[in-house]
């Protein structure tokens, strides 16, 4: 029968219907994850986008600062401060600024690509100017780099107008006067820190056994000087004079000098609790307008042993002799028997 008919049946028509519905549920179904899904694969994509460039970024920040060819600028600019005749002999180099003006150069069919980059340096003559130093230099992976000019000399530019006074921020602070224990107290400060670790740590008041302290050696305390202070603001808008805060100038001599005229002058910003007492200290100190940072005792060095602990179960020769650490004597250097140790007394 099946031979002969002119259309065979097909089963799957009737359920065509069926399974289309079925592939449009599952589409609806599905619509929100793909939604979701694709959400997360755009996000990730932008982000890789953006560190890429951030690692960029920060790839062309380290070449400004470490390019190749520093070594060879340096070097020839040494060599022609160095000549006898040169207008800037016995000049010094201060520092490497970094490099500027960069160019890249195409290979052709006869040359090779290179890269023209200008190295910047700060230099010191013997009357103490300073000017601006310019070398320029090429440079190929397949040749290296070679210097291309004599350096340039250019003056540097003033760094303020001599009518600008520009001011630390005093937000949250209130400037006040120093009374006068206080003013004492920093000047036993000063005098402490160019005396000794000891007296420094007692004009700290700092009771920590493991701290200690650095001094300045080799000089003496001549003046010291309060130019400003300081003290925080409370929530209420008044001053807080427990706490002050202190610009102080204090002038050093060697502590060799025949005269008093070889003073040098330096200044700090210096911490100063129980200024509203009778009995004020200073806890701390550091460059001038690092006052409103500074922490009670952060000058100090903790020194609490654990560096020269001995390890476990390591004997350490003792300077006098002795017994081992071990409770267990070791052969002399004149021959003996060895030591017994309990077990084997105990065995015979």
């Amino acid at each position: 029968m099946l031979d002969t008919a002119e259309v065979v049946p097909n089963a799957d028509v009737s359920t065509r219907p069926k399974r289309r519905y079925r592939l449009a549920r599952r589409a609806l179904v599905m619509s929100p994850f793909m939604t979701a899904f694709c959400a997360l694969v755009a996000f990730i994509a932008v982000g890789l986008m953006i560190q890429n460039m951030q690692a960029g970024s920060s790839a062309a920040d380290d070449a400004s600062t470490s390019q190749t060819g520093r070594i060879q600028a340096e070097s020839s600019l040494q060599d022609w401060l160095d000549k006898d005749d040169s207008a800037f002999a016995d000049s010094t180099i201060v520092s490497w600024d970094g490099v500027s003006n960069t160019e890249d150069v195409e290979a052709t069919e006869g040359e090779v690509g290179y890269q023209l980059s200008t190295h910047d340096f700060t230099i010191r003559t013997t009357e103490d100017t300073y000017y601006r130093a310019a070398v320029r230099v090429a440079y190929t992976p397949s040749k290296g780099v070679k210097v291309i000019s004599t350096p340039t000399v250019t003056p540097i530019a003033p760094t303020a107008v001599a009518d600008w006074e520009p001011e630390e921020p005093t937000e949250g602070w209130r400037d006040v006067s120093a009374s006068a224990p206080a003013t004492d107290a920093i000047d036993s400060w000063a005098t402490a820190l160019t005396s000794s670790s000891e007296d420094l740590k007692l004009a700290t008041r700092d009771e920590d056994a493991s701290h200690v302290y650095a001094t300045l050696t080799g000089v003496t305390t001549a003046e010291v000087g309060v130019t400003d202070a300081m003290s925080p603001e409370t929530r209420q808008g008044a001053a807080d004079t427990s706490t002050l805060v202190a610009t102080v100038s204090v002038e050093l001599i060697p502590s060799d000098a025949e005269d008093d005229e070889a003073v040098t002058t330096v200044s700090y910003d210096v911490l100063v609790r129980g200024a509203d007492t009778a009995a004020p200290y200073v806890t701390a100190w550091g460059p001038a307008g690092s006052g409103t940072e500074l922490s009670d005792h952060e000058n100090a060095t903790s020194l609490d042993g654990t560096v020269d602990d001995a390890q476990s179960n390591q004997i350490q020769p003792s300077d006098g002799g002795g017994e081992s650490p071990l409770e267990q004597t070791g052969p002399s250097d004149g021959g003996g028997a060895e030591p017994t140790t309990s077990t084997d007394a105990e065995e015979n």
